[in-house]
């Protein structure tokens, strides 16, 4: 290291650049664009440099900026990954900021973050997606003064956050009035127990669940997949519907909403026939092929010229219920008209139509497969 130019590390005073000075990119034999990056200086008074393994699907590992805190003002980040995962859309990992536990950031083959005395860099949670493979990461961190401090997770070590869940993992407590929520230990131990009363709104981001509760304010529970949250979230719905039922032996929410038709269109008009047969009401219970004739003049609003989605839903929908969420509502956004040649919004003229529907309940069961054949008529 004979001089700052050539080296990481000055003699003359401290700094952090690209070794090697820029960013090329490459075209066959020529250069074809570069980054200039060798003039940046990032000072540093500490630095520290740590080879971290994130196992096979390990979630929510935290750096904790190899121990100093909340001060880092670099990090950067090499991953390396197993020789024996050769399909190149599973090398990656996931980080989000310790403070938004919602938001999820992927990174290939480098990371790198910079900031200074005043904006330092946030804690980072670490997570390997791929479940068969480990993945190695060189992680550089530094300091632009001495100081650090012990890492204090005020936002998910303070008892309203909670990782690495299943939805079997939410229990009854005191049936009718409190469930909680269990760790993974053997025994099984509860992390946090939660009035029913007290919750007040669940909102689903990925596979988070965010709880508005009246006595611990916004709690996080981050679930292993999405498929569990689609499970909690219906579960929570259903214990606050309906209290006093024990949830510890429901089983997996399966079963797709059932849509019932009614026997005629607008109650009085031609049958809505379940694949020909008009003996109806029908629902999807039956099956999945229905078909009915509408007249545009006799049903069509602004005087007998358009039927758009919330007149099909008032003129052939009785209802719509599902097993655990009870009577839901169908909007013009769940239905899907589609034409001889594309989808449209509106009905405008006379033909074949083929009605669908993008529905699901909260569970994530989808009303799919079911189609109304729709004659149009003036």
């Amino acid at each position: 290291m004979a001089t700052c130019q050539s080296s990481l590390f000055g003699n003359q005073s401290q700094y952090i650049k690209v070794n090697g000075g820029d960013f090329v990119a490459v075209q066959g034999a020529s250069t074809f664009e570069k980054l200039l990056v060798s003039d940046l200086r990032m000072p540093y008074k500490q630095l520290l440099k740590s080879r971290v393994i994130l196992k096979e699907g390990q979630t929510n590992y935290l750096l904790n900026h190899l121990g100093l805190g909340d001060n880092a003002t670099f990090v950067a980040i090499k991953a390396i990954y197993d020789a024996k995962s050769v399909i190149e859309e599973d090398n990656y990992i996931t980080w989000s900021f310790y403070d938004d536990l919602t938001k999820s950031y992927p990174m290939a083959q480098m990371l790198v973050l910079t900031g200074n005395s005043t904006n330092r860099i946030k804690q980072l949670y670490l997570t390997n997606p791929n479940t068969k493979y480990p993945v190695a990461l060189e992680v550089m961190v530094a300091n632009i003064d001495d100081s650090y401090s012990f890492f204090n997770d005020t936002v998910n070590q303070s008892g309203t956050t909670f990782t690495g869940l299943e939805w079997t993992d939410i229990k009854s407590h005191i049936i009718g009035e409190s469930i909680k929520i269990m760790d993974k230990g053997t025994p099984a131990r509860p992390l946090i127990y939660l009035e029913i009363a007290n919750i007040e709104t669940i909102e689903k981001s990925g596979n988070i669940l965010i709880i508005d509760d009246a006595s611990y304010g916004t709690i996080f529970l981050q679930f292993l997949t999405e498929f569990d949250a689609y499970q909690a979230h219906s579960l929570f719905n259903y214990v606050i519907e309906n209290p006093n039922i024990n949830i510890d032996n429901i089983p997996v929410d399966s079963l797709d909403p059932i849509l019932y038709f009614y026997n005629q269109v607008d109650q009085s008009g031609d049958f809505i026939a379940f694949n020909g047969a008009t003996a109806g009401p029908y629902s999807t219970a039956d099956g999945l092929t229905f078909s009915t004739s509408i007249s545009l003049l006799t049903y069509g609003t602004a005087s007998g010229t358009i039927i758009d989605k919330q007149q099909l839903i008032y003129l052939l929908v009785d209802t719509i219920t599902d097993n655990r969420d009870g009577t839901m509502s169908m909007q013009p956004s769940n239905l899907i008209i589609t034409g001889t040649s594309s989808e449209v919004n509106t009905i405008l003229l006379p033909g074949t139509y083929s009605l669908t529907f993008n529905f699901s309940d909260i569970a994530h069961n989808l009303l799919d497969g079911v189609h109304v054949d729709l004659t149009i008529t003036s």
